[in-house]
């Protein structure tokens, strides 16, 4: 770092000013400006050989968000309230299902009631009991992941004024990252362990994207930028179901999401504190985000401007060569006729048109 900020070349701030693009309307954009002069020497975004882009990794998160949130009293009775009516509400819906709706289940499976057909209709009613409450209970849950997200984030001391909470319209838009496969893929759920380590490998990229959306949101990063940080480059939703780079799990966002799915995926709680949980996880990957120095997408497309600005600059720097010399002439020309007397001008006037008829005469 020493070694880069020796060799960088600092713009003046008038030279800045007089650069449109320097001073953008994006709110992080000033504070990338410096990140981008002291990590002019680093590799390329996706280029770079490093085992995690922050630091961490990412993988440990949710774990680390369960003891954070039990040593935080402000993000403990949020949780604590919030599981106490998930699993209030699961278990009252459990029961009128296993009433209700089990035997008929089995029943439709084998009509002679067999005992694998009262093992799947257990499965099926814990599934739908789990589904039921996933849904009674998305508003207060999606509140609840605000709250706690920007509660972390301002513990440790990385919100800002310019960033802005998600909204609940789009934490609960219902056609964001790639729902479709996700809803395809959750019947996995129901094999015990299995099921949900494999619906979280299939669907780790986009679980991450989800719950670290609302760090986005927060510093109005475009969908453009956020499918570069999470993909290496643009891609729709289609096009990374078939890209093998959404399945890596050495992408950070991927790691991050599959053990958030993991954690998701235990039983009975998993759904009830998981998502809560996981909004604590992902603010804590977004402080070391800000601490490292800001979203690698954003310091490339600084440096890409950095470096546009750096080549338009010579063409601008002798236009203003030659305009201040221009100015510094007309300033001395000025100040010689402030200091001469009213005689000496006169002398001055008078010679200049001596020599001038002179040469006339003689042209």
């Amino acid at each position: 770092l020493n070694s880069s900020l020796a060799g960088a070349a600092i713009p003046s701030q008038s030279s800045c000013s007089q650069h449109p693009s320097i001073s953008s309307h994006h709110p992080q954009r000033r504070r990338y400006k410096m990140n981008s002069l002291i990590s002019k020497g680093t590799p390329s975004l996706h280029k770079a050989v490093m085992k995690h882009r922050y630091g961490k990794d990412p993988i440990f998160y949710p774990l680390r968000a369960l003891s954070y949130a039990l040593s935080h009293r402000e993000l403990f009775w949020t949780v604590l309230k919030v599981a106490c009516v998930g699993i209030t509400v699961s278990i009252i819906i459990l029961v009128i299902l296993l009433l209700t709706a089990l035997q008929p289940q089995a029943q439709a499976i084998s009509s002679n009631l067999e005992w694998w057909a009262w093992l799947i209709a257990v499965f099926l009613v814990l599934f739908e009991a789990g589904l039921i409450s996933v849904l009674l209970m998305s508003v207060s849950q999606s509140k609840a992941q605000t709250k706690v997200f920007t509660a972390t984030m301002k513990i440790e001391g990385v919100w800002r004024e310019d960033m802005i909470e998600q909204s609940m319209a789009k934490d609960l838009n219902p056609m964001k990252k790639a729902f479709i496969v996700r809803i395809l893929t959750l019947p996995l759920q129901i094999i015990p362990f299995i099921g949900g380590a494999l619906y979280s490998a299939i669907n780790a990229t986009f679980i991450g994207w989800d719950h670290m959306d609302r760090y986005f949101d927060a510093i109005q990063l475009s969908p453009k930028l956020q499918r570069v940080e999470i993909f290496g480059h643009e891609l729709s939703d289609c096009r990374a179901l078939c890209n093998p780079a959404t399945y890596d799990l050495d992408n950070d966002i991927a790691r991050f999401g599959f053990f958030c799915g993991i954690v998701e995926s235990a039983p009975i709680i998993g759904f009830v504190l998981g998502p809560v949980t996981n909004a604590i996880a992902a603010a804590l990957f977004a402080c070391d985000i800000e601490h490292s120095g800001g979203l690698l997408c954003l310091r490339e497309e600084s440096q890409d401007e950095e470096t546009n600005y750096q080549a338009s600059r010579g063409p601008l720097d002798a236009l203003r060569e030659k305009g201040e010399k221009a100015l510094q002439f007309g300033e001395s020309i000025a100040n010689e006729n402030k200091n001469d007397s009213q005689a000496s001008r006169y002398l001055k006037k008078k010679t200049r048109e001596s020599i001038v008829s002179t040469l006339s005469k003689k042209t």
